[in-house]
């Protein structure tokens, strides 16, 4: 029952982000490129940084939906949502309704870092 547990949140939690935030920016990523920039004031380095975020949210995140290079792929999710959430609190001071999902998401991904992608997936399948 675990591993349907682990399967149900990484499915969930991957397509929720590909859908709610990814494909957005795969469709205007120059909107996601002034949004760094204005908030960090990165100047060129805004477009690596905003291609990595969008790599993020959508090629990691099939991967975490199949179970392959699962714990890498939270990790790099995982520091994501983290940079995101430390922004919303501290740069941006926003109050906690707003700040809640980047947390939810960061707390899950962690927690796939730590239990990997158990046994209904790609990587357990490759380690026979």
């Amino acid at each position: 029952m675990v591993d349907l547990g682990i399967l149900f949140l990484r499915l969930s939690f991957s397509i929720l982000m590909i859908l709610g935030h990814g494909i957005p920016k795969l469709l205007d990523p120059q909107s996601h490129i002034n949004f760094i920039e204005i908030l960090f004031h990165t100047g060129p380095l805004s477009a690596p940084l905003a291609y990595l975020s969008i790599s993020a949210e959508t090629l990691f995140q099939m991967l975490i939906a199949v179970g392959l290079f699962t714990r890498i792929s939270a990790l790099i999710s995982a520091v994501n949502m983290l940079v995101a959430l430390l922004s919303l609190m501290f740069i941006r001071w926003e109050p906690f309704p707003i700040y809640e999902k980047a947390l939810l998401y960061f707390s899950v991904y962690l927690s796939l870092v730590f239990a990997g992608a158990g046994k209904y997936s790609l990587d357990a399948y490759i380690r026979g």
